[in-house]
């Protein structure tokens, strides 16, 4: 990938300016007398296929047994993979593509020489565009489709068809062309193809010849299916997917469907075969029958039949079928993904084996019952993902390593499910999903969200939609087929979905009626449906907490659950409240969990003129005139390269299927002050539906104060599903005066199992041992005398090794030195004052009134008006300085206390008086803001971590003794905003390298963030946002560190990212806030 934007911006602006900046289109067909005859088929809704063959379960037949089972056929002597280098020239309109250039003598010497797959606008040619809804430009409700800019991409290569595939039906296999094109085998015109995520086959053995042969395509940018593919992602064109060829016997297995089911109290496994024989030859194909066997995953056979086909007349199909019980099934679930293996060979008149094909396939059953969706009888909750295909460099073209590392993570971090966003994904990845064990809501490729969506309000008329209109019936409906038949016989895809946010009508009750014809009890899901007859389970999208507990309070609907099929919106800094849903989820059995929005970020590997990395996002890679959604690209739970952000932790903590809680009898003796006798009772809570804990060890550590101060393992755990049990752990709580306890209990994989490895945590969990809340250590007075000298300009006190200057014309700390070393900034005017602002997060923005109201805060702290400062003599160790200050811009008072003695340590007392009578918005933060020496890099601290933690957000970041450095304390979120906050601190320190500082110590507790950047530097309206794409690169280290030193910040929110705010018991009202801490100077022993 080019990493300049001068290469994405290949395409001629004017020509683009026509879309993007919602000009009208030159062509295309918009009124009645616009009849389907006088259309080209990509602007014509009635033809989306033409001599495809019919959709079909994706597997590889192959000529030999032994490679029945290949995930790599390109090895075998019946394909030929055609990945590589073509011939290409790409145009920017219709009217520019070449002519006869399918022609086996045109001259192609001048195109240029381009991989397939790939995106072309990734590549140079055009450009991409990056919008959450938009189809070719905003608010289109006609169906319009441009000349003006509508590029064509055309391809040719030169194949060679060996001898050896003499008398054999030839097919090609295009994975996925966005979002339409011709075909053409040595100048014949074959077919033509829409539904860029679904595989399009033709069967071209009529056209080519043995030798050499030239195929030739023509790619459409846009076409009517474009109006189905209107999906939160960057729109791209271009081949994404491989491309085969495969000979098969002209009788052959065209197609099969492997479905199996659970009877007898779902122990019985069922296998209900159906398969279709193919007859392409000239004449009647007799004496063949097709021999099945089907074997457990040691490959011992377990059942076997033969089944006779009858006469299949030339040039036409049969169907076979046959039954396989199999008693005390291993059945499959994402927490045991047992496989059978199926094998299947054609067998021709005279014994030969002509054609293998096998498939692993898995015993489970998944039904809507009794207002739940049952998997194998149990009401599992999904804890799922939704997961676009991207790559940060290649857009859509996704590797086979890429989704296997998709997999491994979400196994790792305690993902069971994974919804296909919004399209059929690529095979491989179904693959996986059986193997290791994920539940799958595969995703029909249709969404229409530009032309407006159900359930959403704006521009929405369903009587001009596509999903009410007759003519484009049957492309909903063939959108829907090529879904379910591709991945028919994957265990793991346990619902279907009609698309997303396509709006809601009759074409959608068709395709739910249709799929219903194929598995009456198979669910299907439709959002858009909400609670009307075509959908199995109320998908919602971004509910609220509220809104999902009163669903199942009030029992709205007892005939199915509701899944939030989008929730939590992990934009930027985000995923607050995530523990609050799985708790209601857990709570209530006709809540069934839902799916996070989403995987990964859509961002692009890109570079600053001076060679710097950075993710790009909407609107770095567009014209400058594009209408785009920004960083509404970057809403992943990982980023674009599958780095974690910090609140992954978060989900796999809430998610995990172990729960630890004192046993009631050690909680009620804890609680009282008598300590937990001989040992602590744990109970252990299986949260697994089909699966004991008999593969899982306990360990365990007792903190002190931080420190470790006992531990064991090789406990191993053995509750059945849903169960619990008792572990005794070898620790004695006893209540001491000062020390706080802390028991973390990690559960670990015995063996490696599903991609995770031997020793793998799968769940955790802190649990305190003390009495809470713990007493408030005495301040260490010392003997050292403290000299005070006060004039009109300042206010100094001296101990020994320490001085400490505040100024009597702010009222605010100006100078603080500690064994002769300046610890704060002398390049700031204030390095100590209070603060009130944060950078704003993604979902801050979007809140009703943010800017006008939070923006009060921004600067509230540092404009500050001194009303009083006094100094009180205590001792002649100690003495007070208090100060009231004013605060202009929220017309409220700020109080603070220094209590300090002569051996250096302060004791700071805060008090900020809300005026009744002046309210103010809610305040994003409350504490001070000290700006330090840069030397003070070397972080430490006893609170909550190590990674980044917020108080809607932290029950993943234990409490323990942690180290950093200021930089690794920062999250370089995609667009800059607030990042690296830590709660509940008991104390932390900053030092240098030669191990002097200053340590803060919370009275109890206190809350902070540490930078090397101005949070001022960052975007702090939508305006800024709007008229800039700002990146981590764009932000300028300073030569001091900001630490923030809080009583609280506001929650981030998780929700929505348009709205919705923190709960409120995670946001700060307009009252009165009193806080203390002590600063401390930390010398090398």
């Amino acid at each position: 990938m080019h990493n300049t934007k001068a290469l994405f911006l290949r395409a001629s602006i004017l020509l683009v300016a026509a879309i993007f900046n919602n000009q009208p289109a030159q062509a295309g067909f918009t009124s009645e007398e616009n009849t389907t005859s006088t259309l080209e088929h990509w602007q014509n809704p009635s033809v989306f296929r033409i001599n495809k063959l019919p959709a079909r379960a994706f597997y590889y037949p192959v000529t030999n047994e032994e490679d029945a089972f290949t995930r790599e056929p390109w090895k075998q002597t019946n394909y030929q993979l055609l990945n590589g280098t073509w011939k290409f020239k790409w145009v920017n309109a219709v009217s520019r593509a070449p002519q006869n250039f399918q022609t086996v003598d045109y001259d192609d010497s001048q195109w240029d020489d381009f991989a397939v797959p790939a995106n072309w606008e990734v590549n140079g040619y055009g450009s991409p565009f990056y919008h959450s809804h938009y189809c070719l430009k905003p608010n289109t409700e006609q169906i319009e489709l441009p000349l003006t800019y509508n590029p064509v991409g055309s391809y040719r290569k030169i194949i060679n068809i060996d001898k050896s595939w003499d008398d054999n039906q030839i097919i090609l296999h295009l994975g996925a062309v966005k979002s339409a094109f011709y075909l053409y085998v040595n100048g014949q015109n074959v077919g033509y193809s829409e539904d860029s995520k679904t595989a399009a086959e033709f069967d071209i053995t009529d056209f080519v010849e043995l030798g050499k042969n030239t195929i030739a395509m023509q790619v459409f940018r846009y076409s009517t299916g474009s109006y189905f593919e209107c999906q939160d992602m960057w729109r791209v064109s271009g081949i994404e997917r491989d491309v085969y060829l495969y000979a098969a016997p002209k009788v052959r297995i065209a197609d099969f469907h492997a479905q199996t089911t659970l009877t007898d109290n779902y122990r019985t496994g069922v296998l209900n075969f159906t398969a279709l024989i193919g007859n392409r030859t000239t004449e009647s194909a007799k004496g063949y029958r097709l021999a099945i066997e089907l074997l457990d995953h040691n490959n011992v056979k377990i059942a076997s039949t033969s089944i006779n086909i009858n006469n299949t007349e030339k040039n036409n199909d049969s169907e076979v079928t046959t039954q396989i019980l199999v008693p005390n099934a291993s059945v499959w679930s994402a927490e045991t993904p047992y496989l059978y293996q199926l094998k299947m060979a054609l067998v021709n008149g005279d014994g030969e084996q002509q054609e293998w094909v096998g498939q692993h396939i898995g015993f489970r059953s998944s039904e809507l019952k009794g207002g739940q969706i049952l998997i194998n009888g149990q009401a599992v909750l999904f804890k799922g993902v939704n997961r676009h295909e991207h790559d940060p460099v290649s857009a859509h073209v996704i590797t086979r390593e890429s989704m296997r590392k998709d997999v491994e993570l979400m196994k790792a971090f305690n993902i069971n499910a994974l919804r296909m966003a919004h399209y059929p994904h690529d095979p491989y990845i179904y693959y996986l999903a059986d193997k290791y064990g994920l539940y799958v809501m595969d995703e029909a490729n249709i969404e229409s969200h530009g032309i407006g969506a159900a359930n959403q309000g704006g521009a929405y008329d369903p009587e001009v939609h596509l999903v009410n209109k007759v003519e484009w019936k049957d492309a909903y409906i063939d959108r829907v087929s090529n879904m379910y038949h591709r991945t028919k016989n994957h265990p793991s895809v346990v619902m279907r979905s009609l698309g997303n946010e396509s709006g809601d009508g009759v074409n959608l009750e068709l395709s739910y009626d249709w799929l219903k014809q194929q598995e009456p009890n198979s669910p299907v899901i439709s959002e858009q449906a909400q609670l009307r007859r075509h959908t199995d389970a109320y998908g919602q999208m971004y509910a609220s907490l509220e809104q999902v507990e009163r669903f199942a309070k009030t029992k709205q609907d007892l005939t199915r659950p509701m899944i939030l099929i989008e929730y939590e919106h992990a934009m930027g800094n985000s995923l607050g409240n995530f523990n609050e849903y799985w708790q209601l989820f857990e709570r209530y059995p006709q809540l069934q969990g839902g799916f996070i929005w989403d995987w990964v970020d859509q961002t692009f590997a890109m570079k600053t003129a001076d060679g710097r990395d950075f993710w790009g996002y909407g609107g770095d890679l567009e014209p400058p005139f594009a209408i785009t959604a920004k960083s509404f690209s970057a809403n992943g739970l990982v980023y674009a390269d599958r780095t974690p952000y910090p609140y992954l932790w978060e989900v796999k903590h809430a998610q995990q299927n172990i729960g630890f809680s004192l046993s009631k009898a050690s909680n009620l003796a804890i609680q009282d002050g008598q300590g937990s006798g001989q040992s602590t009772q744990v109970e252990i809570r299986n949260k697994r539906f089909f699966k004991n804990l008999s593969d899982i060890e306990l360990t365990w550590q007792l903190l002190v104060n931080g420190d470790v101060d006992e531990s064991g393992d090789g406990l191993i755990l053995s509750a059945e599903p849903q169960s619990s049990q008792i572990i005794s752990i070898p620790v004695v709580a006893i209540q001491h005066d000062g020390k706080e306890q802390l028991l973390n209990l990690q559960a670990r994989l015995v063996r490696a199992q599903n991609l995770l490895p031997e020793g793998h945590i799968v769940a955790s969990e802190q649990i305190s041992l003390s009495k809470l809340p713990m007493p408030i250590a005495a301040a260490e007075k010392g003997t050292n005398r403290l000299s005070v000298s006060d004039n009109e300009e300042r206010i100094q006190l001296s101990g020994k090794d320490f001085d400490l200057v505040i100024s009597k014309t702010s009222g605010l700390i100006s100078s603080m030195i500690f064994a002769g070393d300046q610890l704060l900034s002398s390049n700031v005017n204030k390095p100590v004052h209070p603060n009130f602002w944060r950078a704003p997060t993604d979902n801050d923005f979007p809140q009703k009134g943010y800017g006008d109201q939070f923006g009060v805060w921004q600067h509230a702290g540092s404009h500050t008006e001194l009303t009083s400062i006094s100094v009180q003599k205590v001792s002649s160790q100690n003495t007070k300085v208090l100060i009231e200050q004013y605060l202009p811009a929220v017309e409220s008072r700020y109080f603070t206390t220094y209590d300090v003695y002569g051996n250096g340590t302060i004791d700071v007392d805060v008090y900020f008086y809300a005026a009744p009578h002046k309210r103010r918005s809610y305040l994003p933060r409350i504490g001070t803001q000290f700006v330090l020496n840069k030397d003070y890099q070397h972080v430490a601290w006893y609170g909550r971590g190590p990674h980044e933690n917020y108080i809607d957000r932290k029950s993943s970041a234990f409490v323990g003794l942690y180290q950093s450095t200021v930089s690794e304390l920062e999250v370089p979120y995609v667009r800059p905003q607030e990042n690296g906050h830590r709660t509940d601190i008991r104390f932390l320190s900053f030092v240098n390298s030669k191990g002097n500082g200053l340590k803060f110590t919370g009275l109890p507790l206190l809350a902070f963030n540490a930078s090397n950047f101005d949070m001022h530097e960052f975007d702090s309206s939508e305006m800024q946002v709007s008229r800039r794409n700002m990146h981590p690169t764009d932000l300028i280290e300073q030569d001091h560190i900001f630490v923030n030193i809080d009583y609280a910040q506001r929650g981030v929110g998780g929700t929505d990212s348009w709205g919705s705010k923190p709960l409120y018991e995670y946001t700060l009202p307009w009252l009165d806030y009193r806080y203390q801490y002590r600063i401390e100077p930390v010398r090398k022993d």
